[in-house]
């Protein structure tokens, strides 16, 4: 299994940024519904579902100086403007998910010597 890649368009085509290492603690599922609640006097509950939101959130703990996190400083300068880019969990299989960056701020905080960490958090986009 291939390490994941991002693909997001730039003027004139695209950009893979492909993981280095792959990203920890990636949970299975993250859902959040929006939804609205009502309990009347009577004890019965009335629910509302609005929608479910599904999200991703990496914690890439290794990022190397140079190249590496310039490629995610890159990435995070569109990301955190609010464009959507496809996230395929492993680089080299088809199958993808696109997202928005759900973050408004990021970080890439030292870690060690020449490496740097950071956490992102992907809300999966619904067309």
């Amino acid at each position: 299994m291939a390490n994941p890649a991002l693909v997001y368009p730039v003027s004139g085509g695209t950009i893979t940024l492909t993981f280095q290492r792959p990203p920890r603690r990636v949970p299975a599922y993250s859902q959040q519904a929006v939804r609205h609640d009502n309990v009347a006097s009577s004890g019965v509950r009335e629910s509302i579902l609005e929608r479910l939101d599904n999200f991703l959130d990496l914690d890439l703990e290794w990022v190397a100086i140079g190249s590496e996190v310039q490629a995610w400083a890159q990435f995070m300068v569109y990301a955190l403007q609010g464009g959507a880019f496809s996230y395929y969990p492993d680089s080299s299989q088809a199958p993808f998910t696109n997202y928005w960056l759900e973050d408004t701020n990021w970080t890439a905080a030292y870690k060690a010597p020449g490496q740097y960490s950071f956490h992102l958090k992907f809300r999966q986009v619904v067309t």
